[in-house]
């Protein structure tokens, strides 16, 4: 995906489409791995927005680091959904779930 994404995409449907091409390049990414896959040494980009550094480190690392960052993303969109009254679906009670009277 090419960096910067979010200054380039303005209207939604551009958005959209590039999240649909980055969700699948990392689905190829993570269903390609094998244990001798995630072994050789990559460049990764370390770093916040302005101060990113290369440095090298095992591809199995640079996926493990991607997906908590996935998940602190997630965080902060549960928290602002919250903030708006909206129940994140991941805590939704799975379909047919008890829910103890009220």
């Amino acid at each position: 995906m090419d960096a910067g994404i979010e200054r380039e995409k303005r209207t939604k449907a551009d958005l959209t489409k590039a999240l649909n091409e980055s969700f699948a390049y990392c689905d190829k990414q993570y269903a390609a791995m094998t244990d001798s896959g995630g072994t050789p040494i990559v460049k990764f980009d370390a770093g916040g927005e302005g101060a990113r550094v290369p440095v090298q480190m095992p591809r199995l690392t640079v996926l493990a680091f991607h997906t908590a960052h996935a998940f602190e993303h997630y965080g902060n969109l549960v928290t602002y959904m919250r903030l708006m009254g909206i129940v994140p679906p991941s805590s939704e009670p799975p379909f047919g779930a008890y829910k103890p009277p009220q």
